[in-house]
C-alpha cells in the first residue's frame, strides 16, 4: 500500500518528496496523489501561500467572487465591505448621501467621509469629496454630513454660497423663505425690525406722513404755506 501523503501536499506515484498543493488551494487530508486533487479555495476564500491544510475567509473589506483565489479583491471606492468571507461585491454598501469614500478596501461606515458644513451632497456612493457642493444663495448647512442644504427661514437671508447660517433681514426690508437678498419696503410703508418676511408685515404710513420705498421710519409730511 502507499504511504500517506502529507496535509497540504500531494504525493506523485514513484516521487520521494510531496509535492505542495499551490496557492489558491489547500488539501486537508494526506490522500492527494496529483495536483488536480488539491482543493480549490471556496469563494469568500483565498490561500496566498502554497502547502496548505486550509484556506482563510476574505477579511471585511474584500471579497472573492471565483474559487481558486490567491488573493481577495477590495471593496470598491465610495463604500464600504463589512462582512468578512464574502463571495460576492454585493455585500458592498455605498456611503451614505452626504458622505464620500475616496479609497477602496474599507470595512467600516466610519470610512465614509461627511461633506463639509456648507456643502452638501445628494448622491450615495460619492467616491471624492467634489460631489459636496457649496450651499446657493438663500441656504445654508450648519452641519457636515447633510444631503441637502437648508433653505433660508423667514425673516433671513444668505447671499454667499457655502454659507453654514443666514443672517438676520434688513430694516426697511421683509425677506421670505429662501431669500438670497432683502426685499425693501414698498411706498407708503416701512419697518425697523430685522426679522419681517412678507411685504404686508411693513408698516403703513400714518395720516401725515409719508415713507420712501425701503424706509425705516415714516417722516411728517411739510406743509407749505399757502
Amino acid at each position: 500500500p502507499s504511504r500517506p501523503c502529507w496535509p497540504g501536499h500531494f504525493c506523485p506515484k514513484g516521487s520521494i518528496l510531496p509535492q505542495k498543493c499551490p496557492a489558491g488551494t489547500h488539501m486537508p487530508n494526506k490522500r492527494a496523489a496529483n495536483i488536480s486533487d488539491c482543493f480549490l479555495c471556496a469563494p469568500g476564500q483565498y490561500q496566498p501561500e502554497s502547502g496548505q491544510e486550509e484556506c482563510l475567509p476574505c477579511a471585511a473589506g474584500s471579497f472573492s467572487p471565483d474559487v481558486g483565489s490567491a488573493a481577495c479583491e477590495a471593496c470598491p471606492k465610495g463604500g464600504v465591505c463589512e462582512d468578512a468571507g464574502a463571495a460576492s461585491r454585493l455585500v458592498w454598501q455605498p456611503c451614505l448621501a452626504g458622505s464620500f469614500n475616496p479609497n477602496r478596501g474599507s470595512s467600516s461606515s466610519a470610512a465614509c467621509e461627511l461633506c463639509p458644513v456648507g456643502t452638501a451632497s445628494a448622491a450615495p456612493g460619492a467616491e471624492s469629496s467634489e460631489t459636496c457642493e457649496p450651499c446657493e444663495p438663500g441656504h445654508f448647512a450648519a452641519t457636515p454630513g447633510l444631503s441637502k442644504c437648508e433653505r433660508c427661514s423667514a425673516g433671513s437671508y444668505q447671499n454667499d454660497t457655502g454659507a453654514t447660517s443666514c443672517r438676520d433681514c434688513k430694516k426697511g426690508s421683509y425677506c421670505e423663505p429662501g431669500a438670497s437678498r432683502p426685499l425693501p419696503c414698498e411706498g407708503g410703508s416701512y419697518s425697523d425690525k430685522t426679522d419681517l418676511s412678507a411685504a404686508s408685515q411693513c408698516a403703513p404710513a400714518d395720516p401725515g406722513y409719508i415713507a420712501g420705498r425701503g424706509s425705516t421710519k415714516q417722516t411728517a409730511e411739510e406743509v407749505r404755506a399757502s
